[in-house]
This record gives structure tokens, sequence and C-alpha cells, in this order.
């Protein structure tokens, strides 16, 4: 009788197999697919360098052979060659019956061809963005990218950049306001709050449905021809705020809502048999918790936000976006429209991080509890 082991650590006794019987190891998984599928793919990555190289550089041969496949052949190269040695080591290791070391070093060897994967793909990537940037005598990197209309747009984008900040942080306080009063309003208890309910439902859901560039539409053009004193007396940045404040609330109050009901319901009862009133409890027990509990998520919201306050452009105010586009008109370029893509990213990444990070918190939190 044969037994097979598996396992780079499995060991046999006298109470497993028999004395004098034969042990039959299962050969480690084969590395030779990653192996194959990562020679390939640095052969593409070889080709596409050499292939940018050519269409951005303007030097001798030799020079382009350096830059487009000399250098990235060291660059690839090396991964692939590590999976390529540890996997025939993991061969030798086997045949002269180390089955540990021969286990362990196909484990490396398929590391180190993900590894290479991983390197390989970010160059194809790379290389076939850069293909489309600079082909064509650069018709796109003209286009998009021209950096002497960049740098003549970018003072005047990112004082009118000023323009979107305020907004979003305006339309961002009205809307965590309002936002916490509808999720209350929605979690009012009892049958007679039930039409306070059905109206913050009501609300929520038809101002969740609305597009922002169509209320934004409606608020800044709508109210001023009403002629209804105070409400037509605004400007226009007010009434952008007031309209993405109307539609963020919506948002927001379902954010409130679901870090109200996350809570244990235990702890608001436990408040109420010391003694606290039912605003006291939303107060000091439910508010605290659900702000932690929401923070994050909210971050998010407010960074969509930002984003929707170039949608004001329909009503003629001067924005960034806007700005863009009349720099992009007189020079026929759209490198300027570019620019403020970058801008706006400049602002949303280190939100985006902070937003990851405040999660990854939040989680080691719960695993910790």
């Amino acid at each position: 009788m044969t037994v097979s082991v598996r396992g780079s650590h499995a060991r046999t006794s006298g109470s497993d197999v028999p004395r004098g019987q034969a042990v039959a190891y299962a050969r480690p998984l084969s590395t030779r697919g990653y192996l194959n599928g990562a020679a390939v793919l640095a052969l593409l990555a070889l080709v596409l360098c050499y292939q940018l190289v050519g269409a951005t550089v303007t030097t001798a041969q030799p020079l382009r052979v350096v830059l487009g496949l000399v250098l990235p052949a060291a660059i690839v190269g090396g991964p692939l060659l590590t999976a390529y040695r540890r996997g025939k080591l993991s061969e030798q290791e086997w045949e002269g019956r180390r089955y540990v070391a021969a286990r362990e070093a196909a484990a490396r060897s398929r590391n180190a061809s993900i590894a290479s994967l991983g390197l390989t793909g970010f160059v194809v990537l790379v290389s076939l963005v850069g293909l489309l940037i600079f082909t064509n005598d650069g018709a796109v990197q003209k286009t998009f990218f021209n950096p002497g209309f960049m740098a003549k747009s970018m003072a005047d984008m990112s004082r009118a950049l000023l323009v979107n900040v305020e907004i979003a942080l305006g339309a961002q306080v009205l809307a965590m306001v309002f936002g916490l009063v509808l999720a209350v309003g929605r979690l009012l208890p009892g049958k007679g709050f039930w039409p306070v309910r059905a109206l913050c439902v009501a609300y929520i859901d038809v101002f969740r449905g609305i597009p922002s560039v169509v209320l934004i539409y409606l608020v800044c053009f709508g109210l001023p021809i009403t002629e209804v004193p105070v409400l037509s007396e605004g400007g226009p940045i007010l009434y952008a705020i007031v309209a993405l404040a109307l539609t963020y609330s919506a948002y927001n109050a379902e954010l409130y809502r679901s870090g109200i009901e996350s809570i244990n319901k235990g702890q608001t009862s436990a408040a109420l048999s010391m003694g606290l009133s039912q605003p006291d409890v939303l107060r000091f027990v439910i508010l605290p918790q659900m702000s932690r509990n929401i923070a994050a998520p909210m971050l998010s919201t407010f960074i969509g936000l930002q984003k929707d306050t170039s949608l004001v452009i329909v009503v003629g105010i001067i924005d960034a976006f806007s700005q863009a586009k009349i720099y992009s008109a007189n020079d026929f370029n759209l490198s300027a429209v570019t620019a403020v893509c970058f801008l706006f990213v400049l602002i949303t990444i280190p939100q985006t991080r902070l937003v990851d990070y405040m999660l990854a918190r939040s989680s080691s939190k719960k695993q910790g509890g």
C-alpha cells in the first residue's frame, strides 16, 4: 500500500504508516504556468517599451536600444530570472529527496513569478498609455497635455477653484444639518409621527432621484424669476449652495440613519433606565457613536460633492471649469481642462487617503474588540 502525504512540513510516524511500507510524497505544484505567463508578458512589455521610446526620443539607434530594450529588460527580467532559478532549485531538491526544501523553493518561485507578472503588467499598461499619448506625432499630448497652455491657465483656474471650494463647504454644512433632521424625523417612533416619517421618506426618495445639474438649474434660474421676497434676492453662488445642499442632504440622511441603526438598541434602553430623556440619549449616547461610524462614508460623500460643484457652469458661475473652458475656446486646445482635472485630483486624493485610513482604523478596532 502507498500513502500520499501532502504539505510542506508533513511528517510520518509509526502510528501512521506501518514500518517497512513505501511513502509517496505529493510533488510540489508546478510553477511552469506562472513562468510562461510572466515570460510572455515580459516580452510584450519589451516590445511596447521599444515602440514608446521610438515615438518619444529622437536620438541615435544605440541609445534607443539601451532605453527601449536593455533598461526595461533589466527591470522586468530580475523577478523572472529569480522565479526560474527557484523553480530549477525546487526540481533539484525534489530529485535529492529533500521534500520540504523542494516545496519551499517552489513556493518562492511562485511568489517571484507573481511579482514578475505584476511588474510587467504595470510596465505594459504604462507603455500602452504612453503610446496612446505620444503616437501620431504626439497629437494626444499636444491636445490634452500641452505644458505651455496648462501653465498659462493655471493661475486663473486656481483662483476660480476657490469658488468651487466655497460652494462645496457651504453645501456640505447645510447638507449635514438638514440631513440629520431628516434622519431623526424618519426614525421618530410611534403612530403619531407617521406623517413626519412619510414626509422625510418622500423627500429623501425624490431628491436622491433628481440629477444635481437639473436641481442647480431650477434653483439658480427659478427662484430669481419668482420675485418672492428674500427667496429671489440671493446671488448665484448662494443658490448653487442651496441646490447642492438639497441633493446631498438626502444622501447624508441615509448615512445618518444607517449610523443610528447600527448602534445596539440596548444602549438606548440602558440610558433611558438611568433617567436620561430621549433628546439626551440622542445627544450624549447615539450621536457621538454614530459620528465615528459614519465619518469615513460622510467624507466620501463630501468628495463627490466637491466634484459636483463643477456643474454650476450651467448657470454661468465662473468656477475652475468655466475658466478652463474660456482658455480652451481661446487657444483651441483642451490642456486647460486637463489642468482642472489635476487640480480636483490634488484636493481629493488627500481626502481619499484619509477615508482609507479611517476605514482601516475602524476595522482594526472592531477586530480588536
